[in-house]
């Protein structure tokens, strides 16, 4: 029997740093202004679109992450969590649902702007409450090396030996909800 999920979304105010230039790409550091930035699950094809664009930019175009790796044919039957900075999606993340109370958490990317600003923590916290409504008990994921003190910060442990995925080094971890 299908279940009926409502949505929710979360705005926090988040400092994010910008200098005055005529391309939002060309973001850097100046003065700060403070932006309102929503959490929320994708509910429409453009979030979807924004999402994918956020991977493709992080996965494809800075780590070198082959386009048919990247984009696995998964993304139709997964649960997306986008960051919108007004309607441009600047985070995203997905979850693949591994079993009734399990779930891999999978594809989490920041644009490079505003990474180092807490977003992935609050997409993290975002996704641990909507994951405990959904009665999730246990949730992985497959941390790239450079971030585990990250990942570890959330309260995922490390779960084996390290392994490559699409060329990068990483190691799964998990965490009890």
């Amino acid at each position: 029997m299908a279940q009926t999920y409502y949505c929710r979304t979360v705005t926090y105010q988040v400092a994010v740093l910008y200098n005055c230039v005529s391309s939002p790409d060309t973001l850097s550091t100046g003065y700060i202004a403070m932006d309102t930035l929503n959490y929320k699950l994708v509910t429409s094809e453009t979030e979807l679109e924004g999402a994918l664009e956020v991977r493709r930019r992080v996965f494809i175009e800075e780590q070198g992450v082959d386009e048919d790796e990247e984009y696995d044919g998964r993304d139709s039957e997964s649960l997306h969590v986008v960051v919108k900075d007004g309607d441009r999606v600047i985070g995203t993340a997905r979850v693949q649902f591994l079993a009734t109370s399990a779930a891999k958490i999978e594809r989490m990317a920041i644009l490079k702007p505003f990474r180092q600003k807490g977003i992935g923590s609050r997409i993290m916290a975002f996704l641990h409450e909507e994951l405990r409504n959904r009665q999730v008990e246990q949730v992985v994921l497959h941390a790239q090396y450079p971030v585990i003190a990250f990942y570890r910060s959330c309260g995922f442990r490390e779960t084996g030996p390290p392994f490559w995925e699409a060329g990068i080094k990483h190691i799964k971890m998990q965490r009890r909800l």
